[in-house]
């Protein structure tokens, strides 16, 4: 048998290069940015926030009852709370 090849060391190389390559490429992938989630499960999640950011808000305070509504009652609601949120009547 030949002395100037061993199979042991043979065999100790090829794993020290395997765990090396591993170790790199595991750094590689943890480095990688994330995947983004698909934009359907983005916008309900958005939508199902803005939901309870606007239930919450409506909770805290009351409707108003002031003048705005008292001067012209022939305002329909939608007109109405676009004339609450500018302040003035249009």
């Amino acid at each position: 048998m030949n002395e100037s090849f061993s199979p042991v060391i043979f065999l100790y190389g090829i794993a020290i290069i395997l765990a090396v390559s591993k170790a790199c490429t595991l750094f590689i992938w943890r480095a990688l940015p994330k995947p983004r989630p698909p934009l359907r499960q983005e916008m309900i999640a958005a939508w199902r926030g803005r939901k309870t950011r606007i239930q919450a808000s409506d909770v805290a305070r009351p409707d108003p009852q002031g003048p705005a509504s008292a001067h012209r009652p022939d305002v329909s609601a939608s007109e109405a709370s676009v004339a609450d949120v500018h302040g003035r009547l249009t």
